[in-house]
């Protein structure tokens, strides 16, 4: 296993200064480019780091919330507990919109990224591994990911790690020519080199082959299509409305509030909790179609439903809404 990670400076250097450089012309060394390649290394090696203390027993579930507390904390990956084997099989009919959502972007980034490289552009591809795991996997996917890992559901738990698994080891792939000591470190470390022949990636990730889109056999077979795609949309977007609800209002982004939502149709319960989670929310009440909110009470809305966020006992409503509304 992997005892600690001293991030190389090349892997920062290389990948700063691509994403940094324009096609076609030269490029001044900038320590900011170091920074910023510096910066997502420690996001790839905290991202594997949360999901392998999702399987260990000893540390408890509650310890993922610390998984990126540091940035510049290495503690050696450990290896997966035996309850939930790396790369496990995923089951379609457990899959979430979550799950869908993230590997059609997998999809998506798989197609980008190749013919990106293609085309001799390693400015594009290496954009667009930036944008998909930082912000898509990340920000979205992962966060949204807590709310099953903090249940009580042990097979929703195990399908999410085995989607986990699976992105994560072809996001490893795809970067391995831009960051190729950290994503060699982790690729063993995680154990995805596992009961692979040496020439296919048992030996090193160099030989392990490079992802392929999924055909439409596989979309079919793990139900990816456009409206799996435009569910999950539609709850992000909605959290990003109710975030900036609690902006506009100046509200302390750490305090947890109470939330209402009228859904324009059935929610299930892992996405209520999903939504809770990434709104930093106390809670949020489903109400039905009929339900009218105290006058003056912010609201914001899409596809999903419309959310309303309580101001009672938070500020002087009055003088609130008289802002809001000028």
């Amino acid at each position: 296993g992997v005892q600690t990670c001293a991030l190389p400076i090349s892997d920062a250097l290389r990948f700063g200064t691509m994403r940094s450089a324009p096609l076609g012309q030269d490029v001044l060394f900038d320590e900011k480019d170091v920074e910023l390649g510096r910066n997502f290394c420690n996001k790839l090696w905290n991202a594997c780091r949360f999901r392998q203390m999702q399987s260990n027993a000893e540390l408890g579930i509650r310890n993922a919330e610390s998984a990126d507390a540091r940035a510049e904390d290495h503690s050696a990956l450990r290896t997966p507990h035996s309850a939930f084997p790396v790369e496990g099989e995923i089951n379609p009919a457990l899959l979430t919109s979550d799950d869908k959502w993230i590997l059609l972007q997998l999809d998506a980034g798989i197609r980008e990224v190749s013919g990106a490289l293609a085309s001799y552009n390693f400015v594009t591809a290496v954009q667009a591994l930036y944008r998909f795991f930082w912000s898509e996997y990340c920000d979205w996917y992962v966060e949204a990911s807590k709310a099953a890992f903090f249940g009580e559901d042990a097979k929703l738990k195990a399908n999410k790690l085995a989607v986990i698994d699976f992105v994560l080891g072809h996001t490893l792939r795809l970067f391995h020519p831009f960051l190729p000591f950290i994503t060699e470190e982790l690729w063993h470390g995680m154990g995805f080199n596992r009961d692979l022949p040496e020439n296919q990636g048992g030996k090193t990730i160099m030989f392990a082959p490079w992802p392929k889109p999924f055909s439409d056999e596989e979309k079919n077979y793990f139900g990816l299509d456009d409206n799996a795609d435009k569910i999950a949309q539609a709850r992000y977007d909605l959290v990003s409305l109710g975030r900036n609800l609690r902006r506009e209002l100046k509200l302390d982004p750490a305090k947890k509030l109470k939330f209402i939502l009228k859904p324009a149709g059935t929610l299930a319960s892992s996405e209520v909790e999903g939504l809770k989670l990434l709104l930093n929310a106390e809670s949020i009440e489903l109400v039905p179609a009929a339900w009218t909110p105290t006058k003056g009470t912010p609201s914001a809305g899409n596809s999903l439903g419309e959310l309303f966020l309580p101001l009672a006992g938070l500020i002087d409503i009055d003088r609130k809404s008289t802002r809001l509304n000028s």
